[in-house]
């Protein structure tokens, strides 16, 4: 039997080092997400867009191939040359494995026109017998082991992980086989549990698409599959995963995919400092600005973390395309029935890990306050409250012009102060800047300077042709992550951003009292209260 690793003298430490024997390549294309996950730390290698390892076809190095989530199937970022070693993989009995997006790509097509009145399909590789269609789902769920493969070996066996797309309604053709079933609990954003298909193989059993995220880090059943599989010993994997860990290095200096944009060196920080965005609105471009505030930090040195308010961490994705991190657990603050994790216990795990957070916030900071018979917090504004959080508010001028927005964010903020939230700044969005002379925008600092808060940037509406910038409608992540960092370098002032970010403070809130303050404040409302402003002469 041919041995697949070979000792080598010990280094200093007393610890052998160990050749590796198996490779493991992990597709690394614009719009992918390479480091959304760790993929059971098995990657070794990365396969870009000349299909080469070692300067060799992929296909002869490789002995496993993964294709990450992402936005690969509306990219079309896999091309002939990596697309022909993954079907060249398959044909050779090798092991390949499409995750989320990277399903999609190893099966026949998906329809990425959701909201559009007619289909929108995508051409995939075809190794899997399936097609997409529109379906979302972002649950943490657990999931039944139906059927063998490479990946699966104990049938009936519960496995875990967390769903994240859009596209999630398969549709089986008679070369597929199941092999696992979610049990998801919320579908297309209401609570309407079901049992999803989320695992598919070929008739072989050595290509595999799943849709459920973190499967290979969660579940030791999984890595174990794999490893037999390969016949790989517990002295192979740990070489691999040594390998693995030099790779992420790697590829995380880099902000973004294939952008030459690389982390700058700076002291590792003691305490964790966070900034809560929020907004006056759906639409209003939350998630544009968090992945450009998100990648510019990165890009001056800090480790950033990203959390989402609420269990649509879909908004999340494209700043950790641009900031490689992966979905944790802590990535979802719960509220009422949405989310995955109460707030305390998200705040703690996360600082553990990163000396920069933002967190995003939903649909409005008021949004869902007056609901009752939930649990709370059920709102930005109270996550906001209880975190004692330095939070800044987005505010879009698209509909009502930079002088219907001032007047709006000025009430946000009244309100927002008086409720005890720590609002420090605005960024006006969307904002036509053909006509802001000095003279306007010094009277709309003046303006936010006497309400307390600082202006942090005015950013112009982006305009783009097509589909493909708005998160849930084909976005394509290198397109917004690009336009993202391009407009928070060039229109917010990150050094502000930098300087109110504060660590959090968790403080108890009555939620109770905090509602009805609220309805107090809303139906005795006088905009000449609000607090915290400096008072000073615009003229």
């Amino acid at each position: 039997m041919r041995l697949k690793y070979k000792l080598y003298p010990k280094y200093p430490s007393g610890i052998w080092r160990m050749k590796i024997t198996f490779r493991i390549g992990l597709v690394y294309l614009p719009g992918g997400l390479p480091c959304f996950e760790d993929f059971g730390n098995l990657p070794t290698d990365l396969v870009c867009s000349d299909a080469l390892v070692d300067g060799k076809p992929a296909s002869e190095v490789l002995d496993m191939i993964i294709i990450p989530g992402g936005s690969l199937v509306e990219s079309q970022s896999v091309n002939k040359k990596v697309g022909h070693e993954i079907l060249k993989m398959a044909e050779d009995g090798k092991y390949v494995l499409g995750v989320c997006s990277g399903f999609q790509i190893l099966a026949k097509e998906t329809d990425v026109g959701r909201l559009s009145t007619v289909p929108i399909t995508k051409g995939g590789l075809g190794l899997l017998d399936a097609e997409f269609k529109p379906l979302i789902c972002t649950d943490r769920v657990t999931a039944t082991i139906t059927d063998k493969s490479f990946i699966t070996s104990e049938v009936g066996k519960e496995v875990s992980g967390f769903h994240c797309h859009t596209y999630g309604q398969i549709l089986l053709r008679k070369d597929a086989r199941t092999i696992l079933v979610s049990h998801a609990k919320r579908v297309n954003y209401h609570k309407d549990p079901q049992d999803l298909v989320s695992g598919v193989a070929n008739k072989e059993g050595n290509v595999v698409g799943i849709f459920i995220h973190g499967l290979l880090d969660q579940n030791p059943t999984i890595i174990e599959s794999i490893t037999k599989s390969l016949g790989m010993n517990e002295i192979d994997l740990e070489a691999v995963r040594r390998t693995n860990a030099k790779l992420l290095e790697r590829i995380k200096c880099e902000v973004g995919i294939a952008t030459n944009i690389q982390q700058q060196k700076r002291p590792s920080s003691k305490t964790t400092k966070l900034i809560l965005v929020t907004a006056t609105g759906s639409g209003s471009g939350k998630t544009f600005l968090v992945a450009g505030i998100a990648a510019a930090l990165k890009r001056r040195g800090f480790k950033v973390g990203v959390i989402k308010i609420g269990g649509d961490i879909r908004d999340t994705v494209p700043a950790l395309y641009l900031i490689k991190e992966p979905i944790k657990p802590y990535s979802s603050i719960k509220i009422g029935e949405s989310g995955w994790k109460p707030l305390g216990e998200v705040v703690d795990e996360a600082s553990k890990n990163y000396d920069f957070l933002i967190v995003e916030g939903a649909m409005s900071a008021f949004t869902g306050l007056l609901m009752d018979k939930v649990a709370r917090p059920t709102s930005t504004a109270e996550v906001a409250a209880a975190l004692g959080a330095s939070t800044v508010l987005v505010q879009s001028c698209d509909k009502e012009g930079v002088e219907g927005a001032v007047v709006n964010t000025l009430n946000y903020v009244s309100l927002l102060k008086r409720l005890g939230v720590k609002t420090t700044g605005v960024i006006l969005n969307k904002a036509r800047l053909s006509y802001l002379n000095d003279e306007i925008k010094q009277t709309m600092k003046c303006a936010f300077d006497n309400a307390g808060v600082e202006l942090l940037g005015i950013v112009p509406r982006i305009e783009v042709e097509g589909r493909g910038m708005i998160p849930e409608i084909e976005i394509k992540y290198e397109e917004f992550g690009a336009q993202a960092i391009d407009a928070a370098e060039k229109y917010l002032n990150i050094d502000a951003i930098e300087k109110i970010a504060d660590a959090p403070q968790l403080k108890q809130i009555d939620y109770a009292k905090f509602t009805e303050k609220f309805k107090n404040l809303v139906t005795n409302y006088n905009l000449s209260e609000s607090e915290g402003g400096k008072k000073q002469s615009c003229s």
